[in-house]
């Protein structure tokens, strides 16, 4: 209910496009309300249908198409007698000069998405062509400016309506107080649902776990032969010991061994000669892995020296990063200020450098780790910083929650105000035809029955989703 309140006051702006007025009306077209003696079609209803899904109890609420049209109508009446959409010469000018650039913006866009042969002919074609095709739309340099103009007289209404509301601390707390506990039940003890909605997929929280340290590094870029040759060996290794913790794997292949080799007895003589069987890789060894290692820390070694040689002497770390460091993220002042946020857990970081952010020379903030090879390079570590935990109000979230009770309030008193106004004018809805409508929308709607997916032996569990918040 409140994100359909929320979002009323966006839905009252738009306006019934011109498209509706060009397209060719419906031999039978039912009368769904009446506003002062207006009809309001079953067509019209149909053009804000899909505008309105999101807010509709259901596709198919015609009801609530019918209500956000009156609505619509007497939210136009008053802005009209109020004198809320007379706009001054200069105003109209800049609604003239933003429409010709939304126009020219589109009319481009659509010229280099078909563009094949960039010659001045063919820009030409696809420019009219883009001109005919916007304007079969119903959608003109007119049409944007009018709805320019029809966004500055809501806006008027609803500063007048509003006032010089702005929000209290407590209003402020409140709502950071509730969307922040919701955020806190989710990433409290999950790192990896943490790191993968804010890191990847960009999602804000407000609230940051326990155990994150601020980590900048110099990052050093060894030989590269040697490199992938220790990066080969250790894959190696690892698939080795892999292999070898699974006894049922080595059986069976003893017993497929013995079974290839009896087969073979019997039918010594009287079939092809098969194949030379493949040579298996030596085992990799511990030592292999050490020298290799050595190796890549060996092709750096000149740097590393001369790099704590001077950190030794009272060089900051920084001031190294800049004279060696090969990771660009280094370069971005916020990122070199803050480190990156490294968690014991973490999912996001190559698993080297995570275990080099926790390792034993790490244990204070200022701390320097020993070189480490991970899929980069080499990196030199150093603890920058605890990051703070815990639900943070930062300015960013603080400037959201204000826009957001400014929206709550203004839904609010629009919300109040229609249903005032309606009381001015004479509105009927025919029950009939919407439930008519209703129903022969549902009897096109697809029949689910017989595709429910069944579920497993185990029963599901939903995992929690974080409250929409103020973004």
């Amino acid at each position: 209910m409140q994100k359909k309140l929320l979002a009323l006051l966006a839905a009252l702006v738009l306006a019934l496009s011109s498209a509706s007025a060009l397209a060719e009306q419906p031999a039978e077209d039912p009368v769904m309300a009446t506003f002062n003696g207006e009809n309001i079609l079953k067509s019209e209803v149909d053009e804000v249908l899909p505008q309105l899904s999101g807010y509709m109890s259901d596709a198919t609420d015609y009801r609530y198409a019918a209500e956000f049209l009156v609505q619509q109508r007497i939210l136009a009446r008053k802005i009209e007698e109020m004198g809320f959409n007379t706009f001054s010469a200069e105003e109209e000018a800049a609604f003239a000069s933003e429409a010709e650039s939304q126009w020219n913006e589109g009319i481009e866009s659509y010229v280099s998405y078909y563009l094949a042969e960039d010659t001045e002919e063919a820009r030409a074609q696809l420019k009219t062509q883009a001109e005919e095709f916007y304007t079969q739309q119903g959608l003109t340099l007119e049409s944007l400016k009018d709805n320019l103009r029809q966004s500055a007289a809501v806006d008027r209404m609803s500063a007048y309506l509003v006032g010089d509301y702005e929000p209290s601390e407590e209003e402020i707390q409140s709502v950071f107080q509730q969307f922040g506990q919701s955020y806190q039940q989710n990433y409290e003890n999950n790192i990896a649902a943490y790191e993968y909605n804010t890191y990847y997929y960009q999602q804000p929280s407000w609230y940051t776990p326990e155990g994150y340290r601020g980590i900048i590094h110099i990052l050093l870029k060894p030989d590269a032969e040697a490199l992938e040759n220790y990066s080969t060996l250790t894959s190696r290794y690892e698939e080795q010991q892999s292999n070898a913790g699974s006894e049922s794997a080595q059986t069976e292949a003893q017993d497929e061994a013995v079974a290839a080799e009896a087969e073979a007895e019997e039918t010594e003589g009287t079939a092809e000669p098969t194949a030379a069987p493949t040579e298996t890789p030596a085992p990799v060894t511990p030592e292999q892995i050490e020298q290799a290692r050595q190796a890549v820390l060996d092709s750096v070694k000149a740097a590393t020296d001369d790099i704590y040689a001077r950190l030794a002497s009272g060089e900051s770390f920084e001031s190294l990063i800049a004279q060696y460091g090969e990771d660009p993220g280094m370069q971005d002042e916020t990122t070199l200020a803050e480190g990156y946020s490294v968690h014991r857990e973490s999912v996001v970081w190559d698993p080297a450098f995570t275990a080099a952010a926790f390792s034993d020379k790490m244990v204070q903030v200022g701390d320097v780790s020993d070189p480490v090879i991970g899929s980069y390079g080499v990196h030199i570590l150093k603890y920058l910083r605890d990051v703070p935990s815990g639900l943070i109000m930062t300015d960013s979230i603080r400037a959201d929650i204000v826009d957001y009770l400014k929206a709550v309030r203004q839904n609010s008193a629009m919300t109040d105000a229609l249903a005032d106004w309606a009381s001015q004018y004479d509105i009927t809805y025919n029950e009939e035809n919407i439930q008519a409508a209703i129903a022969d929308a549902k009897a096109l709607e697809p029949d689910d029955e017989g595709v429910q997916a069944v579920p497993d032996d185990e029963e599901a569990v939903e995992e929690p989703a974080v409250t929409e918040a103020p973004n």
